[in-house]
């Protein structure tokens, strides 16, 4: 059974809410949890409000997926990658949201994810406030030589077209 599943989110917010978020998410780490060197980890700054390290997050584990994210002056959108356990870590993506929209009520929050072996990939997106996901798996010819293009890429544009 795989086990790693990566998501790429997108937020489309105000610039005071993007500044927000994107100073504290970039001053983040990952790692064993909970972080002993003292500095403010994903998990505390983004997790939801629960006693179990599963419901905080959503999943067994998470980290920062990329080390390119960045905020400058007057941005209105922000993307980064998670990588977590099993599934994507829905519930620190809902507090995400929530902190995004107690500075910004219009913001918005959409994305993607996928398993390993792509079972499952889907899309997600929050309509009123709620965490809106469409998912399904797909059987890959990993001969194909394009085949993220060629069989990814097409699921994830007819989940996306079905929100």
């Amino acid at each position: 059974m795989a086990n790693i599943c990566r998501t790429e989110i997108k937020i489309i917010a105000s610039e005071a809410a993007i500044k927000d978020f994107a100073l504290r998410f970039e001053q983040c780490v990952d790692g064993e949890y909970p972080n002993k060197d003292g500095a403010k980890h994903i998990i505390d700054e983004f997790g939801a409000d629960a006693e179990l390290l599963i419901d905080r997050v959503g999943s067994k584990w998470v980290q920062i997926y990329d080390s390119y994210p960045y905020w400058k002056e007057g941005m209105t959108e922000y993307e980064f990658q998670l990588e977590s356990a099993w599934y994507h870590p829905s519930d620190m993506m809902i507090e995400m949201y929530r902190q995004l929209t107690a500075i910004d009520p219009e913001a918005q929050m959409e994305g993607r994810y996928w398993e390993e072996t792509f079972d499952p990939i889907g899309v997600f997106k929050f309509i009123d406030g709620e965490l809106i996901t469409s998912e399904e798996s797909v059987d890959v010819d990993y001969d194909e030589e394009y085949y993220w293009d060629e069989q990814i890429e097409p699921v994830f544009d007819n989940l996306k077209n079905n929100f």
